[in-house]
């Protein structure tokens, strides 16, 4: 019976170390898949970091010029069209029918040359001057010498009065042909003034009747045509050349962008193509409505101009572009993504690194200074950082000893 209770006991407790061992095994095991997961991590290498802000806007030209007339006049002839290169200012872009016009000019002159009754008028005027000046010139040698007979005793006292009342009224006889002849005068060198002008408006509009290019550049826009009234706009001339780019910044980025900042250029019409371009003014105050006054919102914009430096870039007056003007820029740095960053308990700034330690992917940290900072990259420097080292991505998804995967690379 002995015997027998023995071996009970003996299977008895060889079965609780087996449990035992196997728990052991177990709980190994689940610590070892426990520390063991996947972390996406970058693997450094030298770079450029570029802070910059996105914007969108549309292409247009420098110089630009629309072209209008005021004059009624029918068109009458069109010698461009919309395309076609206006080599200088000053060519001819369309003729107006000005036949009516031409009839006016010379009736014009035809009035100022026969103008018959202001020149009778001026001649009367004249004339009754110079009667009056000898009437007046008359009396007056009569009364002066009546008085000399007067005293004499060789005329009346009534003969000398009645002389000295006719000379009192050749006087004023000559007052007033002397202001006649004055206003008639005005009003001769008014009225050839007023038909001088008139003149000139007319000869003015028939110049303006040729419609021509105030600028060099391209025809990008034919208005008018061939029997309708010339007034209103006619043509579009602009620079297609020399291009600018309006885009609006935002109220909260508007004071990182300054004049003679660096801006990339994309578009869906230029494929891949990366185009250079520059900032060269920002309004001074922000959009405005239809009335004036500063559009008010929870944002304002703020409009911006963007010279286009490259040359046969494909771009087209009125295309959409993407912008990115660059605020900040750094070659041959290291950078990591902003989450990969932390703080220690000594408050230093620190990356967590993946070590190949026998075989195993170990965790450890690594005390680092940072610099510039995009809004998904930081700048990083230090000891330990080199080429092809491996940076946890998420700094709080690890700790120091942690041994990971790498199979998962970003």
């Amino acid at each position: 019976m002995e015997i027998k209770k023995r071996k009970k006991t003996f299977i008895f407790i060889s079965l609780v170390l087996v449990v035992a061992v196997i728990l052991v095994v177990t709980a190994i095991k689940a610590r070892e898949s426990s520390s063991a997961g996947s972390v996406p991590y970058t693997v450094l290498s030298r770079t450029e970091l570029v802070n910059s802000i996105s914007v969108s806007g549309m292409v247009e030209s420098v110089n630009a010029k629309n072209v209008y007339s005021t004059l009624t006049y029918p068109v009458k002839e069109i010698y461009v069209n919309v395309g076609d290169q206006v080599a200088a200012a000053g060519d001819m872009l369309a003729k107006l029918d000005t036949a009516s016009l031409e009839l006016d000019i010379a009736q014009q002159k035809t009035r100022m040359l026969n103008n018959n009754g202001l020149n009778l008028e001026l001649v009367n005027a004249e004339a009754a001057l110079k009667t009056a000046e000898i009437d007046l010139q008359t009396k007056m040698t009569t009364y002066e010498n009546n008085k000399i007979f007067f005293e004499a005793g060789y005329i009346s006292e009534q003969e000398l009065s009645q002389s000295e009342t006719n000379y009192m009224l050749a006087v004023t006889t000559y007052d007033k042909a002397v202001s006649s002849l004055k206003a008639t005068k005005i009003k001769a060198e008014q009225e050839n003034d007023s038909q001088r002008i008139s003149l000139q408006k007319l000869e003015k509009n028939l110049a303006d009747s040729w419609i021509k290019a105030p600028i060099d550049g391209t025809v990008t826009a034919v208005y008018a045509k061939v029997g309708s009234p010339g007034s209103g706009l006619l043509f579009v001339i602009e620079d297609t050349e020399n291009l600018i780019i309006t885009t609006y910044v935002k109220e909260y980025d508007v004071g990182q962008v300054h004049q003679g900042q660096m801006v990339t250029i994309r578009s869906d019409a230029t494929g891949d193509a990366v185009l250079n371009g520059e900032v060269v003014k920002i309004a001074p105050t922000s959009t405005k409505n239809a009335a004036g006054a500063p559009i008010t919102s929870s944002t304002v914009d703020f409009e911006t101009k963007i010279a286009v430096l490259d040359h046969d870039t494909g771009l087209k007056i009125g295309m959409n572009t993407r912008l990115n003007i660059i605020l900040e820029k750094k070659a041959d740095v290291y950078a990591v993504p902003y989450d990969a960053v932390t703080v220690n308990a000594d408050g230093q700034s620190i990356v967590y690194v993946i070590a190949d330690e026998h075989g195993k992917h170990i965790v450890k940290e690594l005390v680092v200074e940072t610099g510039m900072e995009t809004d998904f990259y930081t700048e990083v420097s230090g000891e330990g950082l080199s080429d092809g080292v491996m940076v946890v991505n998420n700094a709080t998804s690890v700790k120091p000893g942690d041994v990971v995967n790498i199979h998962t690379a970003s």
